[in-house]
């Protein structure tokens, strides 16, 4: 833990200047409190009285290393309680957090947790309940705020913290923002451990009469205020499957060809499918499909000859587009859209901005549904099954997997209230 040099602390009298020692609560030549020293911290102390939190929470994080998913592994929360700050009677718990991915991607030299210690954690949901009774909320600063939140959106699960304060920018007396570090050498704090540090921090201040105001508080909301109205529903989900040709080996220099166009039109305000689309495409650069393709897809050699040209498809496509609103593409992963965006690249077919945005719907399955505890993205039969929905046939086609898509779309906005939204959207590429 931290040792605190209490008797170095000194505090000028505010009245009579008189230089007093720190455990000194009243100044001897004029009877001034020592209460009255905070306003050399910039401080209104009449105001600190009217709006004085009295349990002060502060949470620090350690998270892996992974840039592009970061991942709490190590929570640790503290509650203050300003009646018994002098008596240090503070509540501290540690605790190990089960991993989202699995497994837990972190890097061993930055981080004390093991992969064995990380498995037995609780679920991140599970500490909000040490939050309940309390006032205020600390973050060292408000990177570790957003990774918090971050990580109730990964979930799909109500952030329990709506408000904020960010102690890098209140610490008082301070020219410049100080690190973690810096707070704990200019508070004369010896570090020991890196066990609640920032916990540490809080309480030197307050026992130096440092009190928080509901001034300082900021918002943690996804997304940030000025952007709230601008985040909505869509008006129509077009749920759309490609099929393309394949080979059962490899083939050097083989680029699959999109050979069957469908897609299924669900109205959010009715709930329900208003329209379907389905073609066939004939593949130009490579004419005959194999004997593996039609096994998997169902799609004949004679049904392939019959089919129109790709940039036709996509023409009928977006005829049925109109007058929907505000519409999004939902796939059952990456692969259809990157997929024609590469095609039609080779074919130079310049697409709408229509297919240069879409929702993964494995990727937005909420993480509340699942069960047999799916860490990975489910498969659309897991995600059937998370539902409680039946597969509608054994043999698995571009629109068999279409239809049981749509169950799925239909179940989570009619049955679980789920709304589909712009937070969730993947670009192909931004225009």
């Amino acid at each position: 833990m931290y040792q605190l040099e209490a008797y170095s602390y000194i505090w000028k009298c505010m009245v009579c200047e008189h230089i007093n020692d720190y455990f000194i609560k009243k100044c001897p030549q004029c009877q001034t409190l020592k209460e009255c020293f905070c306003c050399q911290m910039n401080t209104n102390y009449e105001l600190n009285h009217i709006e004085q939190f009295n349990n002060i929470g502060v949470i620090e994080i350690e998270c892996n290393q992974v840039r592009e998913r970061q991942e709490i592994i190590k929570l640790k929360i503290s509650k203050i309680r300003i009646s018994d700050i002098e008596g240090n009677k503070n509540f501290q718990k540690q605790f190990m957090i089960k991993p989202i991915t699995n497994p837990p991607t972190q890097n061993s030299l930055l981080s004390s947790n093991t992969q064995e210690q990380t498995h037995l954690g609780v679920p991140f949901e599970k500490t909000f309940s040490y939050l309940d009774d309390l006032d205020l909320i600390v973050f060292e600063n408000r990177i570790k705020a957003q990774i918090y939140l971050n990580q109730c959106i990964q979930l799909n699960i109500q952030c329990p913290i709506k408000k904020y304060i960010e102690l890098k920018t209140v610490f008082p007396q301070q020219k410049q923002l100080l690190n973690l570090n810096e707070m704990l050498k200019s508070l004369k704090i010896t570090q020991q451990s890196q066990q609640f540090a920032l916990a540490s921090v809080v309480i030197e201040l307050l026992k130096r009469s440092y009190t928080f105001q509901s001034q300082m508080l900021q918002s943690l909301q996804f997304p940030i205020p000025e952007e709230e109205s601008r985040i909505q529903g869509f008006h129509n989900l077009i749920i759309l499957n490609f099929q393309t040709t394949c080979f059962q080996d490899y083939q050097l220099n083989f680029n699959p060809e999109i050979i069957q166009f469908s897609a299924q039109f669900y109205d959010i305000n009715l709930r329900k499918i208003t329209q379907s689309f389905q073609t066939l495409v004939k593949p130009s650069q490579n004419s005959t499909i194999s004997e593996y393709c039609t096994k998997q897809t169902g799609i004949k050699q004679s049904q392939i000859n019959a089919g129109i040209q790709l940039q036709q498809a996509i023409n009928q496509f977006l005829d049925l587009l109109r007058d929907l609103g505000r519409i999004c593409i939902i796939t059952q992963g990456d692969f259809d859209l990157n997929h024609l965006k590469k095609e039609a690249e080779r074919k130079r077919i310049k697409l709408a901005k229509y297919f240069t945005y879409y929702i993964n719907l494995k990727k937005v399955f909420p993480k509340s549904l699942r069960i047999n505890n799916y860490l990975k993205d489910p498969s659309l039969i897991e995600m059937l099954e998370c539902c409680g929905l039946s597969f509608t046939n054994q043999i698995q086609n571009g629109i068999v997997n279409l239809k049981n898509a749509t169950l799925i779309v239909d179940h989570l906005i009619c049955q679980e209230n789920f709304q589909f939204d712009e937070r969730m959207i993947t670009y192909t590429y931004k225009n």
